[in-house]
């Protein structure tokens, strides 16, 4: 009985943002939804396809290419940075502070990710892979220093 209380007590708080996103998607009303532990973290999937990451302090989205530029550039979030080191999750979006406390609008990226990983969505809403990849391309090329 001692052995199953101290594994009960072992086990890993939720992450952070958890209910945010499990609220979003009840609210939205998303399904083939699951969830599995992944790096320390908790990753979503929408169909099988990952589409959300949670781990410490972030909730991170995959998102179509002009999404993410957009995203970026309004201060929404920035570019997936697991650990805080050198590695970046280049297609998914780390949602801001500030972001975090809009129901609309992490509901808006919420549906945006599920939509994008499940395949909806036009190929004018959703470029195709190729062009993800050239749009992208500016996002992760490191700053040269001035001269």
């Amino acid at each position: 009985m001692t052995q199953k209380i101290a594994k009960q007590k072992a086990k890993r708080p939720p992450p952070r943002h958890q209910l945010t996103l499990d609220e979003a998607i009840a609210r939205l009303g998303l399904t083939g939804v699951t969830q599995r532990r992944m790096f320390g973290g908790l990753c979503y999937y929408a169909n099988g396809n990952p589409f959300s990451f949670l781990l410490g302090e972030d909730l991170a989205l995959k998102l179509p290419a002009m999404q993410l530029i957009s995203a970026s550039a309004s201060r929404a979030g920035a570019l997936f940075h697991p650990g805080g080191g050198e590695f970046v999750m280049r297609e998914y979006l780390a949602l801001s502070a500030e972001t975090l406390t809009d129901e609309d609008k992490v509901d808006e990226f919420v549906q945006a990710s599920y939509g994008f990983v499940s395949g909806q969505g036009s190929p004018e809403e959703y470029l195709a892979q190729r062009d993800l990849s050239e749009g992208r391309s500016g996002l992760y090329q490191k700053k040269q220093p001035r001269r």
